[in-house]
């Protein structure tokens, strides 16, 4: 196991594991635990082994406060756009973007970045007893790092503008009634439920899942022929007319290609 900047990195039987570490600070997110995160995040994508992962809470009462306000509450606009919102947007992507299912075990406070970290995920689990909130406007903003858009397709824009104007918090059974987490287990299940799952996930064929997950995102964000075109792409090149063209390139000569 790998431990730094609070965030602990490990796998286990295939399954990526990365546990937000700050207990005396609710697991808020610093700019150096996020950038961590992403360090892992490529590090999985380069590792073919790993067919699921899972960002779980090591801290007793929370999955995470949200940003550290401490880290960017007397940055510039520009720092602000760049070293913050810009940055998580990037990691939040690279998160959607990885071929295995993410799964995000959520316990107790799951508020602002921290809710939209576990959105990026592709299951999330809630433990009884957490709490669910975008809390933003009460401190002057509002969701940055692509919660609106993540939290639209999940609930519609009618709770999702009531959870943001009220920035009040919401139970794990409200939040899984109205959509915005997949199952609610007992306190201290999460983990053991979401390693049940990605045990699951393991025994399917990693690259069917991946290109299933592939196009259900496309589809989730309006994007259909992003998707198709990715996979399509990925495809044709791999037929026999693919390597004959790859193979008459290299070699200079006109192709020979066999069609269907």
């Amino acid at each position: 196991m790998k431990t730094d900047e609070n965030i602990d990195f490990d796998i286990q039987n295939n399954v990526a594991l990365i546990g937000i570490n700050r207990p005396k600070k609710l697991n808020a997110l610093s700019r150096n635990m996020f950038s961590k995160i992403h360090n892992y995040v490529a590090e999985i994508d380069q590792n073919r082994s790993v067919r699921a992962v899972i960002i779980h809470s090591k801290a007793a009462r929370a999955f995470g406060v949200g940003a550290d306000i401490s880290d960017w509450a007397s940055l510039a606009p520009l720092e602000m756009w760049r070293d913050w919102v810009r940055f998580g947007h990037r990691i939040i992507r690279d998160i959607e973007e990885l071929l295995p299912p993410v799964i995000a075990v959520t316990n107790g406070f799951t508020f602002g970045g921290s809710l939209e970290l576990a959105l990026a995920a592709d299951i999330r689990i809630a433990e009884k007893g957490s709490q669910y909130a975008f809390p933003e406007v009460s401190v002057g903003t509002i969701p940055g790092w692509m919660g609106t858009q993540k939290a639209l397709q999940l609930i519609g824009p009618s709770k999702l503008k009531k959870l943001i104007f009220c920035a009040q918090p919401i139970s794990a059974d409200k939040a899984s009634a109205i959509g915005l987490v997949d199952d609610v287990v007992p306190q201290n299940k999460g983990l053991p439920h979401a390693l049940e799952l990605a045990e699951q996930i393991c025994k399917s064929s990693p690259v069917a899942i991946s290109l299933a997950k592939q196009i259900v995102n496309g589809l989730a964000a309006n994007q259909p022929v992003t998707a198709l075109e990715s996979i399509a792409s990925g495809l044709a090149a791999q037929t026999e007319d693919g390597h004959e063209g790859k193979t008459s390139f290299l070699e200079k000569r006109a192709p020979v290609f066999k069609g269907f």
